[in-house]
């Protein structure tokens, strides 16, 4: 019979996890901090760039065959890229290395990571337990597509800026045959111009959560989804820490995404994890930890200690593991990597939607925004504790009603 006895780890579980909810509580309360926003010249840079690209938005065409060669080049990498998660992140990191001007291409490397994490999750030591299997498709669908669809409207970008410094002038005029937003279209343009203000990296975030707003969170799907008592115990949970991880792991740092379904929410985690990355010398650790450990999904990759990607012969039995930022002794959660169980991953159709319309309402949107967060070591920690209790909860339940027969 399952019992659960009192011990030091139940000790660490009645603690650990009040004192990251009061913890988050307090910063809860402190205001966002605008660091950085568009200033009067950039703002008239962009309204010109922006107006001489709607006057030609009808007009573009292609009268050069290196230009038909370059289109059809990139729509090619984009796609042998666009396999899975574990390729997309490889990208980011690739041209990252390639550009390191681009600082976006890192922060979307590492929040890329993030996201195949949470899908191997759905797989991994407790979720298959708490989540029914028909919502465990659909939340991994969600991720998936979401990370598709990101890849395949930034890639080309990318690349596009990759040949104009090649060809030491822009072709930031063939966006529109990639259907990138005009928005990005300007603002490649200043980037290009020798604009190394934090214009591109918080465009690029207001762009790629723009892009997904209307078809994935607006759609009747994610709806539906939003609205499954599973979804919200995963909030609950708070199973959505950002983790960029430095080694060691204990130094890690991130922030808990909360609100997905809220465009401003989604814009202001991601200037808030570029800041951290960028503006408060963060950078260093996290890409030697990058650089020197290959994504494969699972959170082995920095916590071998915690995680690992081969399941135990023990994992089905009800035992706790967790004891305070460790695990017990010769324990260890599975986390599995990506490509050994999922395979069914989203290539498409890719919907063509300008988002871009309010110049005026864009450029106060363009600025960065901080906040200070726990430490997420304690958010991290707290959330894998909570998840076990209410794994072993269940476990219980379910003990105690075969006993009874029921």
């Amino acid at each position: 019979m399952l019992i659960l006895r009192s011990s030091k780890r139940i000790y660490t579980k009645l603690t650990l996890i009040p004192l990251h909810i009061i913890m988050r509580s307090l910063f809860m309360i402190k205001r966002r901090k605008v660091i950085w926003k568009v200033n009067t010249i950039q703002e008239q840079q962009l309204k010109q760039k922006w107006n001489k690209i709607l006057e030609c938005s009808g007009r573009v065409s292609i009268t050069f065959q290196k230009d038909k060669e370059l289109i059809e080049r990139i729509k090619r990498e984009t796609l042998l890229h666009n396999i899975n998660n574990v390729t997309r992140t490889a990208a980011y990191l690739e041209f990252y290395k390639r550009h390191p001007e681009v600082h976006w291409s890192f922060l979307a490397h590492m929040v890329s990571r993030n996201a195949g994490y949470f899908m191997t999750d759905l797989k991994g030591e407790f979720l298959p337990d708490l989540i029914d299997p028909s919502v465990i498709e659909d939340l991994y669908f969600m991720l998936e597509k979401g990370n598709s669809m990101i890849f395949h409207d930034a890639y080309p970008q990318l690349l596009l800026y990759e040949e104009s410094k090649r060809r030491k002038r822009s072709v930031f005029n063939l966006c529109k045959f990639f259907n990138v937003s005009s928005f990005m279209e300007g603002v490649w343009e200043m980037f290009f111009d020798g604009d190394r203000t934090p214009l591109l990296p918080s465009a690029q975030i207001i762009n790629e959560q723009s892009h997904i707003e209307m078809h994935l969170i607006r759609t009747e799907q994610f709806q539906k989804l939003q609205n499954q008592l599973s979804f919200k115990l995963q909030e609950w949970l708070h199973l959505s820490q950002i983790l960029f991880p430095v080694l060691p792991i204990n130094n890690a740092i991130g922030d808990t995404m909360q609100g997905f379904e809220n465009l401003e929410e989604r814009i202001m985690l991601g200037q808030n994890l570029y800041v951290m990355l960028f503006l408060h010398n963060n950078f260093g650790p996290v890409y030697n930890f990058a650089d020197n450990y290959p994504h494969t999904g699972s959170r082995s990759d920095y916590d071998s200690d915690v995680y690992s990607a081969s399941k135990s012969q023990y994992s089905d039995s009800a035992k706790e593991k967790l004891s305070l930022f460790k695990t017990k002794k010769n324990q260890k959660l599975y986390s599995p990597e990506l490509e050994a169980v999922w395979d069914e991953n989203f290539h498409g159709p890719f919907h063509s939607t300008d988002w871009f319309s309010n110049s005026k309402i864009m450029i106060s949107q363009i600025k960065l925004v901080s906040k200070p967060s726990p430490k997420i070591r304690m958010a991290y920690w707290a959330g894998l504790h909570q998840i076990e209790t209410v794994y072993l909860l269940k476990q219980y339940y379910r003990l105690i009603k075969k006993n009874r027969g029921l």
